[in-house]
């Protein structure tokens, strides 16, 4: 029987595919209790699953290849935490012992308490982890119900709609790489790290579908139109029509793409767009040369250091700077400054201790202003490449113009030594700030005395201004790029650059977005990111 359920756009395409249901973290469960004769065979039941569980994230990491791979090394590697902890495990093994609980309910009452746990937390960054226990509760409690075998049907997503509650990026961009072809989630949200890993790899999905898991089943056909926030199950002959049709005019519209430089991208009335790159390798920065990039907006010198159990030296920063640079061919690279928190760092090289608040804590251009040894090689590093060509330095997270200051003196400091030191430098290196704070945004006119540019954040200006955590389906209606009072932070971070004549560009969501190119050129923004 023919079905229509809408949704929310979250990544644009049309998809026609048999239905993957899965990660659906509600559990028909046995509730019989255990003799206690059961409870060690029990124990050993749960221990099973969980060698299960960490063998499917060991698997997922090799599926995972080349730059991606290094991209979900952290969020595989969270899910493995929860997996190790004992507050989670211990505490599922002592509800078997102590209430002769089954595996599958001890599992589900400690989920249920973790997650009020997590809900309880005011910090979005921290309350998000609800999401990784729930995929990771999925993962055990599916081991426990095959009994702890490897499960018969291989992961395989060829021509498959996945649909269900929430995905990880990690779990998605192992499906995506097996030729998945949309996704369907009855939670998540459009600003979810999720849902923008879903539209760097193009694949078609709808969020917010909250009914479709009580309707689509594995193997139904479903047909996705994410554009227009519907999904139709089991189409029929018209519907099918319809999406032919659309398919060789999307087909057309990126054939043409291909051969149209982002060199190209003008308004009707002649005013040229400077479309950039951000990223964090040389393959990115490479192909985005050769498509026309006018450079490097943003490169995210933290993912150095989220890739490896070592802090990087010096040399190996710099050699990694330089190849970026490189790869530019004598267009400028603008290199931020890491961009940690406890969120991002904790269990890291950086050993940041964990703390109620990361989105308000330490982190960003406080933390390197606070391990001042570390900013310090790290700006050698970047000076250095300056001799290869045009760079700019960006500091994230500035709140105050002290930061800059000091800052700007810690920079100079490092290019008078390795002048001293008769290293090829740039005459100057610019230095901008980063607005994604709403103090930064309220003293723009102030921190352009004190910056030669100025990079809007929007994703994080959004949700700090706005109080809504993007990646929190049930606020995901909050977060709106489209309300008065993030319009107007906007206005005024545009009027300060403009009156002070600094160079403004804006990275994030909405800057992806063609539904707010309109508003964001009428405040005079004109480079965007072309990633």
């Amino acid at each position: 029987m023919r079905v229509e359920f809408e949704g929310q756009f979250a990544a644009k395409g049309l998809a026609l595919g048999r239905a993957r249901v899965i990660y659906s973290a509600s559990f028909d469960i046995e509730e019989e209790p255990l003799s206690h004769a059961g409870i060690p065979n029990e124990v050993k039941r749960f221990d099973e699953a969980l060698k299960v569980a960490r063998a499917e994230l060991n698997a997922l990491t090799i599926k995972v290849s080349g730059a991606l791979a290094k991209d979900m090394a952290e969020i595989i590697e969270a899910h493995a935490m929860i997996l190790d902890d004992p507050e989670f495990t211990d505490a599922v093994v002592q509800l078997i012992r102590r209430e002769t609980l089954r595996a599958p309910v001890a599992l589900r009452r400690q989920r249920d308490l973790l997650a009020a746990a997590f809900e309880a937390i005011e910090d979005p960054y921290l309350r998000a982890r609800r999401d990784d226990l729930d995929h990771v509760v999925a993962r055990v409690f599916a081991a426990l119900q095959r009994g702890g075998a490897e499960p018969e049907r291989k992961l395989n997503a060829i021509d498959e709609i996945l649909v269900c509650e929430t995905i990880a990026p990690a779990d998605l961009a192992a499906l995506v790489d097996q030729g998945l072809k949309g996704l369907v989630a009855t939670a998540s949200s459009p600003y979810s790290h999720t849902a923008i890993l879903a539209r760097s790899f193009g694949i078609p999905m709808l969020c917010g579908a909250r009914t479709a898991l009580n309707f689509v089943h594995d193997g139904d056909w479903v047909l996705l139109d994410s554009e227009h926030g519907i999904s139709l199950i089991n189409p029929d002959a018209i519907d099918l029509s319809r999406f032919r049709t659309h398919q060789r005019d999307a087909e057309k519209e990126e054939r043409r793409r291909a051969k149209q430089k982002v060199q190209d991208a003008r308004t009707r009335d002649g005013h040229a767009l400077q479309l950039y790159v951000n990223a964090e390798d040389t393959e990115t920065i490479a192909k985005a040369r050769r498509n026309g990039a006018a450079g490097v907006g943003l490169f995210r010198t933290e993912f150095l250091f989220l890739r490896q159990r070592e802090l990087p030296n010096e040399d190996e920063q710099f050699k990694v700077y330089r190849d970026a640079v490189i790869a530019m061919a004598g267009k400028p690279v603008t290199f931020r400054t890491l961009d940690l928190g406890a969120d991002k760092a904790f269990g890291g090289p950086l050993e940041v201790a964990r703390e109620e608040n990361p989105a308000l804590g330490l982190r960003g251009i406080r933390l390197s202003l606070q391990r001042r040894h570390l900013f310090t090689e790290q700006v050698r590093a970047i000076l250095r490449t300056s001799g290869f060509g045009p760079i700019r330095i960006l500091l994230p997270m500035v709140s105050a113009i002290e930061e800059v200051r000091e800052a700007r003196a810690l920079i100079e400091e490092a290019m008078a030594q390795l002048r001293h030191q008769r290293v090829p430098l740039a005459d100057q290196v610019p230095l901008g700030v980063m607005i994604e704070v709403p103090a930064a945004a309220l003293i723009s006119n102030e921190l352009a005395r004190h910056a030669e540019f100025f990079a809007i954040g929007s994703n994080d200006l959004a949700q700090y201004v706005l109080a809504a955590d993007r990646n929190n389906a049930q606020v995901s209606e909050a977060y709106d790029p489209m309300h008065p009072a993030f319009v107007r932070l906007l206005y005024l971070v545009a009027d300060s650059a403009r009156q002070a004549k600094r160079p403004l560009s804006i990275c994030g969501e909405i800057a992806g977005d063609p539904r707010y190119t309109a508003l964001l050129l009428a405040l005079g923004i004109t480079d965007f990111p072309c990633t």
